[in-house]
């Protein structure tokens, strides 16, 4: 998958920025652009490597959209976060 527009690196910015999970944050607007870009390069950069790294029933069955979402669950549940409403 391709990197993502400026214009939806910047909504993923403005939608960072009104998360009530942020908290209290020393960094600036600009350095979150920053991380955003970074972050989206990064993705971009290692997408065949986590494609790789998932079980081959498992990577040859699912979308390039449920890998993501897959990948999103994993790290934000890593963090404190839960992504969707309702038990464990």
């Amino acid at each position: 998958m391709a990197a993502l527009s400026q214009a939806e690196r910047d909504r993923v910015a403005r939608w960072m920025q009104r998360d009530p999970n942020l908290g209290s944050c020393s960094f600036t607007k600009p350095q979150l652009v920053a991380a955003v870009n970074a972050a989206d390069d990064w993705a971009d950069a290692n997408a065949a490597e986590f494609n790789t790294a998932l079980p081959a029933a498992f990577r040859n069955s699912a979308t390039a959209g449920q890998k993501a979402l897959l990948l999103a669950y994993v790290i934000a549940r890593r963090h404190g976060f839960n992504l969707v409403d309702g038990g464990d």
